[in-house]
């Protein structure tokens, strides 16, 4: 018998280590938590950026035998053209004489006019301005019938075949479109533009 105790003991120590103990807390049970996340996407339609038409134009301004205010305002102008900066070409516009003539009947400012034109889109017919006030500035100059220095020497009393093609071949204007000019008798009627000798930038001007 007194063996017999501590074996009994023994087993009841051993059988408690197997058994739940009531005192300890369970083990937290793990939860899956599944967040949902709504991404709103916003699309910003972005509108294409109108190009100048000087764009990728080659073109130098060569020297020409001028009075120096011409020849100053003239490289101004050209510069302003080619960088399509209309602003500055409406302050070299208005800063001398009494007024400067860009179009027939338009009542907005020469800038706006501008503008608007090179950003008319190809349904505009002709070519934009910016990019003929380069070419026909690069062009050899006449004297108009107030004596200021005129381009392109197409804009005179009587113009020569070879003034006739130098517009076609700067792609102002097609043959048709010339051809249609001369037969009309009214003379060329694409841009023109005129300095006078004291160096007031008259008129950029396209029609009659």
């Amino acid at each position: 018998m007194r063996a017999t105790l501590p074996l009994l003991a023994l087993a009841a120590v051993l059988a408690g280590c197997g058994s739940d103990n009531s005192a300890e807390p369970a083990a937290p049970t793990p939860v899956t938590v599944t967040e949902t996340v709504t991404s709103t996407e916003t699309i910003t339609e972005t509108q294409p950026e109108v190009e100048c038409s000087t764009a990728g134009l080659r073109l130098m301004l060569p020297v020409q035998e001028l009075p120096e205010p011409v020849a100053e305002v003239r490289e101004r102008v050209f510069d302003a053209a080619v960088a399509c900066d209309y602003e500055t070409l409406e302050e070299i516009a208005l800063e001398q004489g009494e007024g400067f003539t860009y179009s027939y009947g338009d009542d907005e400012s020469a800038a706006e006019f501008w503008r608007e034109r090179e950003e008319a889109g190809a349904a505009e017919p002709g070519p934009k301005p910016m990019r003929a006030l380069a070419a026909i500035l690069a062009m050899p100059y006449t004297r108009n019938e107030s004596g200021s220095y005129a381009w392109p020497t197409a804009y005179q009393e009587s113009p020569s075949d070879e003034d006739w093609q130098a517009i076609v071949d700067a792609g102002l204007h097609t043959q048709e479109q010339i051809d249609s000019m001369r037969a009309g008798g009214s003379g060329y009627l694409g841009y023109r533009t005129a300095i006078t000798a004291d160096g007031d930038w008259q008129f950029f001007v396209a029609g009659d």
